[in-house]
């Protein structure tokens, strides 16, 4: 928790900055506090993509249903990029209910498509970005549907880094351990006295 004084201390930082740079500044030191911590300071503050799910706030909306929604960023990469949100408050995918999240990634994938139709998209950005560290930005968890063409401004990647071959496998049984069966599929064999014989076959 903030003590009054670390908040003293924060605005009169803030009091020293012309005014058109406030707003960014307060938006860094926000990003390095707790959500209690950012209530202290700013006091509670309604979750914006709630309100746009509730209609409280207007927004070119894309898409929607029962449990998520589609709307244009008024800040966006490209022309057409699209935010896919879960309408029940989440800030962060593992908050997600797996249906919603299984459900919101088929509708991305509908999305992208249609942006490739519509733009004249050469490509398309699904991205998530999930924890502050990682760039996300807003209190809820998205999806960012961005449209690419050749030469955009756009940039999303990152250096490689060297990770040696014991600790990859290191890395990889303890993630395989962690998530356990989920990714095992029952694989049904034909029996080849079964097959049809008039079923075509590459020789």
């Amino acid at each position: 928790m903030l003590t009054p004084e670390k908040i003293e201390e924060i605005k009169k930082e803030l009091m020293a900055l012309p005014p058109e740079e406030q707003q960014k500044k307060l938006q860094e030191v926000l990003a390095n506090l707790t959500a209690e911590e950012r209530e202290q300071l700013v006091g509670k503050q309604e979750c914006p993509f709630c309100l746009m799910s509730q209609g409280k706030i207007p927004v070119k909306t894309v898409y929607e249903d029962d449990s998520i929604m589609g709307i244009l960023d008024i800040h966006p990469a490209n022309q057409g990029h699209v935010l896919l949100f879960p309408k029940e408050h989440a800030a962060l995918m593992a908050q997600v209910a797996d249906e919603t999240l299984g459900h919101l990634f088929i509708v991305a994938n509908k999305i992208a498509s249609a942006i490739f139709e519509i733009t004249g998209a050469e490509g398309t950005n699904v991205v998530v970005s999930n924890g502050q560290v990682a760039g996300q930005t807003a209190p809820h968890f998205m999806v960012n549907i961005i449209p690419r063409k050749q030469g955009d401004k756009v940039s999303v990647g990152w250096q490689p880094c060297e990770v040696k071959e014991d600790e990859q496998d290191k890395i990889a049984n303890a993630i395989r351990d962690k998530v356990g069966s989920l990714g095992k599929k029952k694989v049904v064999k034909k029996d080849p006295s079964k097959f049809d014989k008039e079923e075509k076959r590459i020789p």
